[in-house]
């Protein structure tokens, strides 16, 4: 990890808002589509094509315009049962999909694909118009163009939009936190909460509230983890309050953590992630309390359980190295020669989490030593 980064995770973790926290409370608004330009898509039924000439998004649906200038057909985004509504395949647009370089396949689909950013709200499945935006935003992604990507989800109804498209603005939130846009990734997260099923978005929300966990932004992987507590049961339940209660205990709400792991222990569930997770959270509990010892005893149980790519595996031996160092420089001042034990705990999260912002912490903490 560069120590630009590291730097960067250090002052995300000590800046970052509180916009989620209330989440639960703010409806999404889908963006205004009144005063955008129509598209030409090719709109048929069962019986062949209709001689239609534009087509216009509103927030209910779509305004079609006849071609024999005979009217309107105003469509409700949900009852389109009867239709089939594609962009057509232009030379310009197989030419912008299948261009080799990516720099330029993003400008070439920049210019075809954001005009119909706002159709995605058509029904999964009667349309191409998914296929070609999804092509848009994974073409942004590869090119990390991070900001770019946020911008393609406020040109679409999120609320509306199918999850194979909206899947990608969870990874998109959790690079905008890496790249230092906080307040994007804040208020996309914001709306993703709002706008998604709990059911649907569950599995990407609890992948992004880990991600935030490892990189130490506890304020919103706090918020993604309480969302999801809300709702979920049995050994989900029990894992996400573990890690809940984890988080208040780094933000200084100690009444609060221990609220939550009253709620994890009430679910009689385990499995080696809970049992461990439940060990680490009392080790950080009895650090905070300035009982290293009694702190390493928990640990030691906790670890045993954890698998290598647990958060709570990283957070068990950072606090692990902490007490230790902590019982060393006791020994030191009362002139015992202490055992390095320290380093050896660092040389084992280097080893399985090389790039994590908790062994960048120590890290950066011993060359200052």
């Amino acid at each position: 990890m560069s120590v630009k980064l590291q730097l960067l995770i250090v002052l995300l973790a000590g800046t970052v808002g509180l916009q989620l926290t209330n989440a639960d409370t703010q409806p999404y608004v889908a963006p205004d589509f009144s005063d955008l330009e129509p598209v030409r898509l090719e709109i048929s039924q069962q019986n062949g094509p209709i001689s239609a000439r534009f087509v216009h998004p509103t927030s209910e649906g779509v305004e079609i315009e006849m071609i024999d200038g005979e009217g309107r057909i105003i469509l409700n985004w949900g009852h389109m049962d009867q239709f089939t509504i594609n962009a057509p395949m232009t030379k310009s647009l197989e030419r912008a999909l299948a261009h080799p370089v990516p720099a330029k396949r993003v400008q070439l689909l920049k210019a075809e694909i954001v005009p119909l950013l706002p159709m995605a709200s058509v029904r999964e499945g009667t349309t191409n118009l998914h296929e070609l935006i999804n092509a848009y935003i994974k073409a942004e992604m590869e090119m990390e163009n991070w900001l770019s990507a946020y911008d393609i989800s406020q040109q679409m109804a999120l609320d509306l939009s199918p999850a194979s498209t909206v899947q990608h603005f969870y990874k998109v939130a959790e690079n905008l936190f890496v790249s230092g846009e906080r307040e994007k990734a804040l208020h996309l997260l914001d709306q993703l909460v709002a706008a998604r099923p709990a059911e649907e978005s569950r599995e990407q929300t609890l992948s992004v509230a880990q991600r935030l966990l490892d990189l130490r932004l506890f304020e919103p992987s706090y918020s993604l983890f309480r969302a999801i507590a809300e709702d979920a049961t049995g050994l989900l339940a029990k894992q996400v309050l573990l890690r809940c209660a984890y988080l208040r205990l780094e933000l200084g709400d100690s009444g609060e953590a221990e609220r939550y792991l009253s709620k994890a222990k009430a679910i009689a569930e385990d499995n080696e992630e809970t049992l461990g997770g439940l060990q680490v959270v009392l080790g950080v509990q009895a650090f905070q309390k300035g009982d290293p010892s009694l702190c390493l005893k928990h640990l030691g149980i906790g670890l045993a359980y954890l698998l290598p790519d647990s958060n709570f595996k990283q957070i068990g031996l950072y606090f692990n190295y902490l007490s230790y160092e902590d019982i060393k420089v006791a020994e030191t001042s009362n002139g015992s020669e202490p055992i390095d034990i320290p380093q050896n705990i660092l040389d084992e999260m280097q080893l399985l989490f090389p790039d994590g912002a908790y062994t960048a912490a120590l890290t950066t903490q011993t060359d200052t030593f």
